[in-house]
């Protein structure tokens, strides 16, 4: 299935609000900014989901780094790149990380 770019866009806009789109962008444009590989690092995440004030788990999933406490630390795993743990992370993401990594995947094609 193949969506136009007027459908994500708009898809985009209705499911995830201001602050969280426009944490999602900054971080996005920080990391081309600063990283050798342009794509946000964990800590650029936590620290522009601080900043925005959005859920660390949500905007990472937007980069498919999925976040989740276990015992009391943060657990994550690069999902896109298949790290070790991918199958549980994709397993026990919620609703809003798998709304999130979903649009992600779905915008780069």
């Amino acid at each position: 299935m193949t969506f136009s770019p007027e459908a994500i866009a708009d898809g985009y806009a209705a499911r995830f609000d201001e602050r969280t789109r426009a944490a999602h962008l900054a971080t996005l444009i920080h990391a081309r900014a600063i990283e050798p590989s342009g794509w946000p690092s964990v800590p650029m995440i936590r620290k522009f989901a601080r900043l925005f004030e959005i859920p660390m788990a949500e905007l990472g999933a937007f980069f498919g780094q999925m976040c989740r406490m276990e015992r009391g630390n943060e657990l994550w795993v690069d999902v896109l790149r298949h790290a070790p743990g991918t199958a549980d992370a994709l397993r026990l993401m919620t609703m809003t990380q798998s709304q999130a990594l979903g649009f992600m995947l779905l915008a780069k094609d």
